[in-house]
């Protein structure tokens, strides 16, 4: 994926693959430059989802990322956001899912949350990626990760 824009850590954008509330995943398709249906969900996705351009995480992939907003956002849009916090899946190589807010909203950590939100965040991802979570970081936490996948992208590629 082309992507042109300067990201930091602190603000970052995310490319959305799938609407919050929606049951269709769709993946990027490098070779058509388009966003393809990949499969059909069996329970909607508790938030917008997507991937966080021009890094490259620990699982030689870009960063996943939540986007936690009041609104479902239309798949193949650009959104600016803050990471709150992260989610780290356990698995034979450990998988991050950034927690981020639009830039705009208030909420500064994933302390801020309810537990109620983020515990239904968290079994979804568990369910999704088949994989048990290992713990919850905080947004200080989430800008380290941040902050090394867009090194490592920029190192790697």
């Amino acid at each position: 994926m082309r992507f042109d824009k300067p990201q930091k850590a602190d603000e970052v954008f995310v490319f959305v693959q799938v609407s919050k509330g929606s049951k269709n995943f769709y993946i990027f398709d490098e070779d058509s430059e388009e966003l393809v249906m990949s499969k059909t969900m069996k329970e909607p996705f508790p938030g917008n989802y997507g991937i966080i351009p021009n890094t490259h995480h620990n699982d030689a992939q870009v960063l996943d990322a939540i986007i936690l907003s009041e609104e479902p956002i239309e798949p193949g849009t650009f959104v600016k956001v803050k990471p709150i916090g992260v989610i780290r899946l356990h698995g034979q190589v450990n998988d991050d899912i950034i927690i981020s807010v639009p830039s705009e909203v208030k909420i500064k950590d994933v302390s801020e949350l309810s537990m109620k939100q983020l515990n239904e965040i968290t079994a979804y991802f568990e369910r999704f990626k088949n994989l048990k979570t290992q713990k919850v970081f905080d947004s200080e936490h989430a800008l380290k990760v941040v902050d090394h996948a867009l090194k490592r992208w920029v190192k790697e590629r």
